[in-house]
């Protein structure tokens, strides 16, 4: 993810390595009106995401 952020100063990035695993990741929301601006716009920028497609298109650093 750092070709998406950059580290801050003073920090560095370490690689994970390990076991290759998936975890499903779940979204809740309340359903009385009008709910929160910010959990409507993350929905709709899942609904029309394939985030798994662009986390595989990043770069392998």
């Amino acid at each position: 993810m750092t070709q998406v952020f950059s580290v801050p100063h003073g920090m560095r990035a370490v690689p994970m390595t390990g076991p290759d695993r998936t975890v499903p990741v779940g979204m809740v929301m309340n359903a009385r009106e009008p709910g929160s601006v910010m959990a409507r716009a993350l929905r709709e920028v899942a609904a029309r995401t394939d985030v798994a497609a662009a986390l595989e298109r990043l770069p392998d650093d």
